[in-house]
């Protein structure tokens, strides 16, 4: 949990409370000047105001904050943002507005009603996410009038959430043929025609050898083992491509097959991969593709087309 005790960020001069807070003061010197009673009366009930709105005023920095959110997001994606309100005064807090805003997500508002003394609330908020990279935690603000509502309070803090932000899917493109596939000889077996199947696939001498039927060639490949894309970083389009490279990463996954992505620090398989296309910037290269492991098909990820690297 994170207090809201510090000034707001990026606040600039606001004239309004300047004005309200020297209003009686001059009224009052103003009324001996010329000694007109209308004027202090109108004086006196101006700072009997700002001693009621003094008095009144929320006590935010009693009030403290705790965000929880998923490990990873998408670009695009809307994220349940889990916020935990506690009131450590000794009586109920009045009712404010939470903004959190400055963490790669849409801005939002939270009304947040009067929270008993010691208690502790917690709110659900869908957040869009909106920049791709890394997301260390929202800045909470916390804004409530006095009982007046001359003023408007305001506290805020830097609350810990940190998630990583990855691009947003695009259309998936096709992958280069694996070697093993494109040019494999080996014949495992031979079975009846069915339908769907290709001209190309009949056995043209076993079926001569069976009259009135047509038989159909099954070829022998080398089962492809964990894909290694490598994103171009010199791509005209980087963000363009990193959308492809996460649209493979995340159909791969969701077919339960290896797949692994190249960064600026080596090779990272699995949901990791999705990290790394958080995080990569534009640099000088495509990058070091990594000696693979046998089996292994090793696809660059580049526009307007992908080509393999193994």
């Amino acid at each position: 949990m994170v207090p809201l005790t510090d000034p707001v960020p990026g606040q600039g001069f606001r004239l309004r409370p300047v004005v309200a807070t020297l209003a009686g003061p001059v009224l009052l010197l103003l009324s001996f000047g010329v000694a007109n009673r209308w004027v202090a009366l109108v004086a006196c009930l101006v700072v009997a105001a700002q001693v009621v709105a003094l008095r009144t005023a929320p006590r935010l920095s009693a009030l403290a904050v705790s965000v929880t959110v998923p490990l990873r997001a998408g670009v695009g994606e809307g994220v349940e943002h889990v916020v935990t309100v506690t009131n450590s005064a000794p009586k109920p807090s009045v009712p404010i507005v939470l903004r959190l805003r400055d963490d790669g997500f849409a801005q939002v508002h939270l009304p947040v009603p009067s929270i008993p003394a010691g208690a502790t609330l917690e709110l659900r908020v869908p957040r869009q996410a909106q920049e791709r990279g890394r997301s260390l935690g929202p800045t909470v603000v916390a804004q409530g009038p006095d009982a007046l509502g001359l003023l408007t309070h305001r506290r805020s803090a830097r609350v810990p959430a940190p998630v990583l932000i990855h691009p947003a899917p695009t259309s998936a493109p096709t992958l280069p043929a694996p070697a093993a596939q494109a040019g494999a000889q080996d014949l495992a077996g031979v079975r009846p025609f069915r339908a769907g199947d290709r001209a190309s696939m009949v056995h043209r001498r076993a079926s001569a050898r069976r009259p009135g039927s047509l038989v159909v060639a099954e070829r022998e490949a080398e089962p492809v083992g964990r894909l290694v894309v490598v994103p171009d970083l010199r791509a005209d389009d980087l963000d363009r491509v990193l959308g492809e490279v996460t649209a493979v990463v995340l159909d791969e996954l969701a077919a339960h097959r290896p797949v692994a992505v190249v960064g600026p620090e080596g090779l990272v398989e699995g949901e990791g991969a999705l990290d790394v296309l958080a995080l990569i910037g534009v640099g000088p290269g495509v990058g070091v593709v990594p000696a693979s492991h046998r089996g292994d098909r090793v696809v660059v990820a580049a526009g307007p087309g992908w080509r393999s690297a193994s």
